[in-house]
């Protein structure tokens, strides 16, 4: 048993690690080669803890070719962007220019109450409303409307606006986040300092959020209330 238990760990942990170098993906977001090393890796991680028989040896060893496999295909996709085209999905228009592509919508094998439907997740009645409508290689559909559908940007009403920074968690149950603290150009001694200057006392938050224009908000414990 104990011995299982130790195979099991053992796999486990260089399971990760061989995923760490791969890189992080959402299963949709992945290419052939990385659908294909990852489906080898999970079945070839199990026959060292299924049969006891097998050295851990023989399932370590697999692993590391396919990820070195994994690291060469990928720099070869980038060196070779034809093989690339050939692996792996490209944009297909849905809509474009305002017109529905009936043979791509056959093509994706996406069903007029699906595209419907996707259409009205992103807030828009109808397809007269939509100007592009683009199924991305990932399976997700982007839409982009049309003009006059679209909410008029700040530059078209003519009103000037500066860019705000973004927010980071520099204080989190009770301990500090240096590294949010290092990425907004501060240190602890100055939020402690802009706490004090508006009596907030840090023991007592949840949470606080600071940017690098010293913009402060921070959540109260059990309270909820963003202030």
């Amino acid at each position: 048993m104990i011995t299982l238990i130790f195979r099991t760990l053992l796999v486990y942990i260089f399971l990760i690690f061989i995923m760490r170098l791969m890189g992080k993906r959402q299963i949709g977001e992945l290419e052939v080669t990385d659908l294909v090393a990852t489906l080898l890796l999970s079945e070839i991680a199990s026959l060292p803890i299924t049969d006891p028989n097998i050295p851990v040896l023989h399932a370590l060893i697999p692993m590391i070719v396919l990820l070195s496999l994994e690291v060469f295909s990928s720099y070869i996709l980038i060196r070779v962007p034809k093989l690339k085209n050939f692996l792996s999905a490209t944009p297909t228009f849905i809509i474009k220019d305002g017109i529905l592509d009936q043979s791509a919508l056959m093509a994706t094998r996406l069903s007029i109450e699906e595209l419907m439907s996707e259409i009205r997740q992103q807030g828009f009645c109808n397809l007269a409303s939509v100007w592009y409508a683009i199924l991305e290689k990932d399976g997700k559909l982007t839409i982009l409307p049309r003009a006059r559908y679209s909410p008029p940007t700040q530059e078209q009403m003519n009103i000037t606006a500066s860019e705000e920074s973004l927010m980071h968690v520099v204080y989190n149950g009770g301990t500090f986040n240096d590294k949010g603290l290092a990425l907004i150009g501060r240190d602890r001694a100055w939020l402690e300092k802009q706490l004090t200057r508006r009596g907030v006392r840090l023991a007592d938050q949840f949470c606080v959020t600071a940017n690098s224009q010293g913009e402060i908000y921070w959540i109260p414990k059990e309270k909820g209330d963003i202030k």
